[in-house]
């Protein structure tokens, strides 16, 4: 550890790379894209559970404190082709022909949205279909302006009061009405994604770097003999907070390092870089390496995730 003034001084030596810095966050999908309805809903969803198609989650869910929920959801951003299916399967668990869907009418309110937080803490095998995050309603209603089909047989539901509308009340509307229910989940699998190597320009001090917004610090003070001493490196985002100072870390066995990024940017796929690995190429005069010459050299790569919905998920009847 130790003050930045230096490399902070060093930025205006340094030229930002020539490839354009990526966006620092993807753009946002529409608040539902992805999610499959669950017919008939259900007080319980395994989130972060492995998805076998044709059979539903198996396995453990995420932890407590790997899971987020974002609540006030409007009701409205629902996918018409989601509320269809939503409806469909409310009327199919109710037995009701569909047909006469006209004359019925579901309400989704107090929406949630119940999350993984970090997808590679998740227990089980990597890389296969997961219930990333499932869609919660705290009420959900289904009205009608009949009262077939609107028993309440299931202990979850409770039939509502009727209520009169109409000239002079003449006619009259049914509901029936269950609470805390999870209505739709979205199944993705993470995949991994990594940028494309670059070499980057170390400062003619030799103890700063820089790839796109971010420096790279070379420290060598922990060296008896700095010429001959594997340096230590450290990330950090350059902006108008420069932080007092920064920790490093070793690097590995082979001169690599993975170290996490202080803000993620976009891989402009639809996913996020994370970490950046770095590889420390050393003088032949210290080490005989492939690529080694003269003077230090270091590369970089971005990796991270993204996740690829599952194309077609079926959700119905497990």
């Amino acid at each position: 550890m130790r003050p930045l003034l230096a490399i902070s001084l060093a930025l205006v030596l340094l030229p930002a790379c020539a490839i354009a810095a990526p966006d620092f966050a993807p753009n946002p999908k529409q608040a539902f894209d992805g999610f499959v309805a669950i017919n008939p809903p259900r007080a319980d969803v395994p989130v972060g559970a492995l998805w076998i198609n044709g059979f539903g989650p198996t396995g453990d869910a995420a932890a407590k404190d790997n899971l987020e929920t974002v609540r006030s959801i409007n009701a409205l951003n629902i996918d018409k082709n989601l509320q269809l299916s939503l409806s469909l399967g409310l009327l199919q668990l109710f037995g009701i022909d569909p047909k006469a869907r006209d004359h019925y009418t579901a309400h989704f309110t107090d929406l949630s949205l119940i999350r993984v937080k970090d997808i590679s803490k998740l227990p089980g095998v990597a890389g296969e279909p997961r219930i990333i995050e499932a869609l919660k309603a705290g009420s959900v209603t289904i009205s009608s302006d009949s009262e077939i089909g609107l028993g309440g047989q299931n202990t979850a539901w409770q039939r509502g009061d009727k209520q009169a509308s109409g000239n002079a009340d003449r006619t009259h509307t049914y509901s029936i009405e269950a609470h805390d229910m999870f209505i739709a989940i979205h199944v993705a699998t993470a995949e991994l994604t990594q940028s494309k190597e670059q070499f980057l320009k170390i400062s003619d001090d030799g103890e700063s770097a820089r790839i796109d917004d971010y420096l790279i610090a070379i420290r060598r003070d922990h060296c008896a003999v700095a010429s001959t001493c594997r340096p230590q490196l450290g990330v950090m985002k350059i902006n108008t907070q420069v932080p007092a100072s920064l920790a490093t870390t070793p690097l590995g066995a082979i001169n690599e390092l993975g170290l996490p990024l202080p803000v993620p940017i976009s891989d402009d796929h639809g996913g996020l870089y994370t970490k950046l690995a770095l590889h420390w190429i050393a003088p032949c005069s210290e080490q005989k390496t492939d690529g080694c010459g003269k003077e230090p050299r270091l590369s970089a790569h971005y990796e991270g995730t993204r996740l690829q919905d599952l194309e077609k998920a079926e959700a119905k009847g497990w």
